[in-house]
């Protein structure tokens, strides 16, 4: 009889998870979310914190049309309405964005995050915006980051989708290309936190700015390379107004940018790119590595003692005065990296090397890598 009653208990304990096994309480019909594109962080005007957010707007239809909310703010593109809060961090913006907002706002198709550059001069606005913005809201941890030179705001105004494609396909495939040229690094979101939080390791974004087409007769600003354009600079007159080259290094609560160049040797050295094109006295060479590069660092013995930092890579260039174009490229690499060091950046990422020459957390803290990264000796080996 007992077990009769506990067999008949226990189907009906199972019966009953089988009814909540089936329902999704929670869940949001994807009629009532609205996903955002973009967003833009900028110090507030009347707040600590600007948000600005790209949405589409589609049509029943699944036609993109514009918006007359974004007309009246002078901000949206056709298809595309954005909209723009303050409030004293980001969870306070997002709470009044919600608010506002007819619909769910997830940020988990995230494509962008843009950062403005007097946002970048005030550090724990910074990291506290973004650890939000990972954390308690969700967002989409690959999205890649940008700094504007200017207002963000301004960036994501200038958007334009080319060559028929969607903004996010657009925008996606723009940073794809831009990335795998080395002029910009490839950086998300999870990984620009990171190393922004990281003591000794600088973290990069990629560098963004509207170009207002006045420097179409200029030659490079930076050099004789082809690259060597900072965003905004770029001489050019072409529907998109929005640059992408170059990249902002954070270092020490600082911030110092590198042009597309410089960019691209940071890749080579950190074997995300393989080939770079030289220009010497007007003629370009194509220099390939053979192998990723070996970087090292040597740990002093004694506190008199500096550290040695080794770079060696073997190089292929198929010129016929190819050593000419090889020791350019070691010359500009040593430039390179004593900028680097007289700034306090490590956007190769040395201090990680460093760090695999200590046995303990406690031995790392005590060694002050940022002290001794300022003291190293740079030997560079490329041919």
């Amino acid at each position: 009889m007992r077990k009769r009653i506990k067999k008949r208990l226990l189907v009906g304990l199972l019966a009953l998870l089988l009814l909540l096994l089936s329902g999704c309480f929670d869940a949001v019909d994807m009629g009532d979310q609205v996903f955002a594109v973009n967003l833009a962080l900028d110090t507030g005007k009347g707040n600590a914190l600007r948000l600005t957010v790209q949405f589409p707007q589609i049509t029943p239809t699944g036609k993109a049309e514009g918006s007359s909310g974004g007309e009246e703010s002078g901000l949206a593109k056709d298809g595309y309405l954005i909209e723009q809060v303050e409030g004293e961090n980001f969870s306070a913006c997002m709470a009044l964005l919600r608010m506002v907002t007819p619909r769910s706002v997830d940020l988990n198709q995230l494509r962008g995050v843009f950062l403005s550059e007097a946002l970048s001069a005030r550090p724990e606005l910074l990291r506290g915006s973004l650890a939000s913005i990972l954390t308690a809201h969700g967002a989409r941890p690959t999205a890649y980051v940008f700094l504007t030179r200017g207002r963000a705001e301004d960036v994501l105004a200038e958007q334009t989708p080319l060559f028929g494609a969607r903004l996010s396909k657009s925008q996606a495939a723009q940073t794809r290309e831009l990335t795998q040229r080395g002029v910009a690094p490839q950086i998300t979101l999870s990984t620009f936190y990171a190393r922004l939080t990281t003591p000794g390791r600088s973290a990069a974004a990629a560098l963004c700015a509207v170009n207002g087409m006045q420097y179409l007769d200029s030659p490079p600003p930076h050099g004789a390379q082809y690259t060597a354009y900072l965003a905004g600079e770029l001489s050019r007159n072409t529907a998109n107004a929005v640059d992408i080259c170059g990249s902002a290094v954070f270092a020490e609560d600082e911030v110092f940018y590198l042009d597309g160049y410089e960019t691209q040797l940071c890749n080579l050295l950190s074997g995300e790119m393989k080939r770079i094109s030289l220009v010497l006295d007007g003629r370009a060479a194509a220099i390939q590595l053979k192998c990723a590069p070996r970087l090292s660092v040597r740990l002093p013995e004694s506190p008199e003692e500096p550290p040695v930092i080794r770079v060696r890579a073997a190089v292929r260039c198929d010129e016929a005065d190819a050593g000419k174009y090889v020791e350019a490229l070691r010359q500009d690499v040593a430039s390179l990296l004593i900028k680097c060091q007289q700034w306090g950046a490590d956007p190769v990422g040395f201090c990680e090397r460093a760090r695999m020459r200590v046995w303990t957390l406690m031995d790392w803290e005590a060694l002050d890598w940022p002290e001794l990264y300022r003291k190293a000796v740079f030997e560079i080996d490329i041919r």
